[in-house]
């Protein structure tokens, strides 16, 4: 990451506390002691009229996993709230087993509506994986990736002895209960 170290990638914080795995307040209290850095940006819609930008290479080392072009790449892109780099960056997590910060990001994408975000934090759900293992909201989950048309979703519901009705494919084919 030397050669990006030089470019200056300002993120929220609630982006920070994600990728730390801790809570805004715990960011904020840590601008405050000083063992971070950051900026303000006017924001008089907030409480105190301002609200603070961190430079992501300057809190690189509190971060588990090693900053790629491409992961600062998805970061930037779940910081404006894009849910598909909400779910990259989560699967960067889960695929290294920090599975606890993982579930954090897989949500948020599934909260705005991505199918696979859905899918994948339903299997976290299943195997307890960065969360307690609880079947009830694995399902909800996985209901909703299936409402939402996902096809993998309903045939493992399916499997599950659930009517789905037909599945459709995405190349347009579709599979008829049996």
């Amino acid at each position: 990451m030397d050669r990006l170290q030089h470019v200056s990638v300002f993120i929220s914080t609630q982006t920070t506390a994600l990728l730390l795995g801790k809570t805004v307040r715990t960011i904020q209290n840590w601008i405050e002691a000083g063992t971070i850095q950051g900026k303000t940006l006017g924001a008089a819609h907030l409480p105190g009229g301002r609200r603070w930008q961190i430079n992501l290479f300057d809190i690189e080392h509190h971060i588990c996993i090693p900053l790629s072009p491409e992961l600062v790449d998805w970061i930037q892109q779940a910081d404006t709230g894009d849910a598909a780099a909400l779910k990259k960056v989560g699967i960067a997590f889960a695929v290294e087993n920090y599975n606890t910060i993982a579930v954090q990001w897989i949500e948020a994408a599934a909260k705005k509506g991505d199918v696979d975000a859905m899918d994948l934090l339903s299997w976290h759900y299943l195997n307890g994986a960065g969360v307690t293992l609880d079947h009830s909201i694995a399902m909800q989950w996985m209901a909703k990736a299936a409402e939402h048309g996902l096809p993998t979703a309903k045939i493992k519901l399916q499997n599950l002895g659930f009517d789905v009705g037909s599945i459709h494919l995405n190349d347009g084919s579709s599979i008829s209960p049996t």
